[in-house]
């Protein structure tokens, strides 16, 4: 408590600071979003659909790896380090306080100031609220990733939901997302976002290739293209897949980070001494 204490009150700034960007951002996207589809003439019922928590969530993405990328960036400057290193609480302590302020915390505010920013198009826009100018109610934005995972597909003229238990895969698959550049940032302490998505895209690329070769060879893409689309229907091999490879990534990311960060030391930046 004390080292989460230290963290905020010397951040206290930056962190209000940044809150105060998101829920001013998405108050604009929102209050955009709000005006650009009424004068397109959309009903209020296709107004409240999964459209503004798929653009939230996406914008969460962006934000919770941004802030993660952010997390260490006290390791950029040896004064830093040296503050950092020197202070009584343990590696442990401090390596906690950081996954607790910048991924579960950022995640909290963001669903809060996206409710708030929510409230506050209602407040705004309802005075202009007419026959032909639509402001729906408020959106439950605390079931982002359950809501607008599910949709509608037709499999052999019929019409069935697909994805959608995949709400909590994608939650889960977040954090692991923000796990990944909590470790860049521990290695790559300066331009972290960066260097860490250019490595990560970097891999993609790789495993994408090898893909296209390995489908090449096996010569049967619609038989996996059946098995794929089946399978997102309500859960199957590829749910149990995903949920296995997102908790292989948590454990791996995270304990990883937080083994190199363990192992830094002041005088240099440089994991492997």
């Amino acid at each position: 408590m004390a080292t989460l204490r230290k963290e905020v009150v010397e951040n206290k700034r930056a962190l209000l600071f940044s809150v105060i960007c998101i829920y001013g951002f998405l108050t604009l996207m929102m209050i955009l979003g709000n005006l650009i589809t009424s004068a397109a003439g959309v009903t209020i019922d296709s107004l409240t659909n999964k459209v503004p928590q798929m653009v939230t969530c996406i914008i969460l993405s962006l934000v919770i790896i941004i802030s993660a990328s952010l997390s260490f960036r006290n390791l950029t400057t040896k004064a830093g380090r040296t503050s950092l290193f020197t202070s009584p609480s343990s590696s442990l302590e401090k390596y906690l306080v950081n996954v607790l302020i910048y991924v579960v915390g950022i995640l909290v505010a963001y669903i809060v100031c996206a409710q708030l920013a929510d409230l506050t198009r209602m407040a705004i826009l309802w005075y202009f609220k007419s026959d032909t100018f639509a402001v729906p109610g408020p959106i439950n934005y605390l079931n982002i990733y359950n809501d607008y995972c599910t949709c509608l597909a037709v499999l052999d003229d019929t019409p069935v939901k697909i994805m959608q238990d995949m709400g909590w895969i994608m939650f889960f698959g977040t954090l692991a997302s923000a796990g990944t550049y909590m470790l860049g940032s521990i290695v790559w302490p300066r331009l972290s976002f960066l260097k860490t998505f250019a490595a990560i895209y970097a891999l993609e690329f790789v495993l994408f290739v090898i893909g296209i070769i390995a489908f090449a060879l096996i010569g049967d893409v619609e038989t996996f293209s059946r098995w794929f689309f089946e399978n997102m229907i309500g859960g199957g091999q590829l749910n149990t897949s995903m949920i296995i490879w997102v908790t292989i990534q948590i454990v791996v990311c995270y304990g990883l980070a937080w083994y190199l960060f363990k192992h830094k030391d002041v005088i240099s930046l440089k994991w492997w001494k």
